[in-house]
């Protein structure tokens, strides 16, 4: 019995070594891994430059704004040196009520491998002005340059633009031209002089309204610059993301398309209704206007990076069960793996990742998913009919990893519970290797034919 106490020291440090293995090659593992995500990021980069190169020639993402009346007035003060001088600056005003009905119309474009949505939209815009007031500013009727007064629309993109476009300003026809650019509201657009307004009296109104057909990419939105905004947007695209400030009143999403409903009044919103020109930046800023912006995201709803990304967040888990189970299976049975074997098993998990994301930018997800994990599953379960000594041992092995790449498929598929169930599964789990580790000696945990022999040499 004097021999027993060298070989139960022998095993014990031999399972703390193989532990510390284990766990160095899990670390080491790691490398790969992230190899693995910065290449999913990469190509995640390159689908994103695609679609920017297809909306270069085709529209951008657009977010529509106007119509703003402005209207120039002068304003008199004194220099430095006392002397009177005069200059002309601005005032903005906007509609009492802005309505846009229009259909969107999407179309799946393709850069080489890679996906994008652009769109053509026909927009039609109606609404009424009230004739502009400066009373609010003291600022004298002589001094409003009616003559000089425009309407303008903010329009990012410009490429989009389809057909020429023309205004109907009470009972009057008149054309938009390019030039819209306007300090504080945007960077490009439509503008048209206004004519007839001095002639007007205070308290009428102009009713407006014009066609808008513009091409673009992924996502439109409207700016809410009516005191009242009303804009109904369909499409036969099935997989909408509503986006921006507001969400609709009402919407109806279906397999064939959707529709889609706004209502927002002035309220809802940080800017008012009319502002002077040195008030711009204080109270109507790009900035403000940009963050009061709703509509509507063409949606893919299959982003297979994103689901590649979340898959590889899962791969040390996936190693440390693996490795779990093979060390296990050394601890109840006499035999012994080399730590390269690990090596082996632990790269072919690795590789799912790769298989995956090379396949699923050539195939639906799905089936990407099923030819990756079926070629893992099968690899490491012929090789672990090796390594095991025994085909049901591989057979269990084999479960247990299709068991695996099956939850993980749930999970990638599941949003809004991925962490719920994930971490169940994870309780789960530590539950289940608990029990089965519940009897074991760890001083001497192998009741292989070594330490038989060894106790009957004794």
């Amino acid at each position: 019995m004097e021999l027993m106490e060298p070989v139960k020291g022998r095993f014990r440090s031999s399972v703390t070594v193989k532990l510390f293995v284990i766990g160095f090659l899990i670390l080491l593992f790691l490398i790969p891994l992230g190899m693995v995500d910065s290449l999913v990021r990469e190509r995640a980069q390159r689908r994103t430059e695609a679609a920017a190169e297809v909306a270069s020639t085709w529209g951008s993402r657009q977010i529509l704004g106007g119509p703003v009346l402005v209207v120039p007035y002068l304003q008199h003060g004194k220099d430095e040196k006392g002397k009177p001088v005069t200059w002309v600056s601005t005032a903005s005003f906007l509609p009492e009520t802005l309505k846009v009905e229009g259909r969107i119309v999407p179309e799946r474009r393709s850069r080489g491998i890679f996906e994008s949505v652009v769109y053509r939209a026909d927009l039609r815009w109606t609404g009424v002005f009230a004739r502009p007031s400066f009373d609010t500013w003291h600022v004298a009727p002589e001094d409003v340059v009616w003559r000089d007064a425009y309407l303008t629309v903010g329009v990012p993109d410009m490429r989009g633009i389809r057909t020429a476009l023309k205004l109907d300003w009470s009972d009057r026809e008149l054309p938009l031209e390019p030039g819209g650019a306007e300090d504080g509201l945007w960077t490009s657009g439509l503008r048209v002089k206004i004519p007839g307004l001095a002639e007007s009296q205070a308290g009428e109104r102009y009713a407006f309204a014009f066609d808008l057909g513009i091409n673009g990419s992924e996502a439109l939105q409207i700016l809410p610059l009516g005191k009242q905004t009303s804009v109904a947007l369909k499409s036969d695209w099935p997989d909408p993301k509503f986006t921006g400030a507001f969400l609709p009143e009402s919407r109806t999403v279906t397999g064939t398309g959707f529709s889609a409903l706004w209502n927002v009044s002035y309220f809802g919103r940080s800017y008012p209704q009319q502002w002077r020109q040195d008030e711009a930046a204080r109270l109507a800023s790009m900035e403000s206007l940009q963050a009061s912006a709703f509509g509507v995201e063409l949606f893919l709803p299959v982003d297979i990076y994103q689901k590649t990304e979340r898959s590889t967040k899962y791969g040390a888990l996936f190693l440390v069960l693996t490795f779990l189970t093979f060390f296990l299976y050394e601890v109840f049975n006499p035999f012994s793996l080399h730590p390269l074997q690990y090596l082996l098993v632990g790269a072919a998990l690795c590789l799912f990742y790769l298989l995956l994301l090379s396949i699923s930018e050539h195939a639906p997800f799905a089936f990407a998913y099923l030819v990756a994990a079926a070629a893992t599953v099968l690899l490491i379960g012929s090789y672990s009919a090796a390594i095991l000594r025994g085909r049901l041992r591989a057979l269990v092995m084999t479960c247990v990893l299709g068991l695996l790449y099956g939850y993980l498929y749930v999970l990638l598929q599941l949003e809004d519970y991925a962490l719920l169930l994930g971490s169940l599964g994870l309780f789960a789990t530590l539950a289940l290797v608990m029990y089965v580790t519940r009897k074991i000696d760890w001083s001497a945990p192998r009741r292989g034919a070594e330490v038989t022999e060894a106790v009957t040499s004794a």
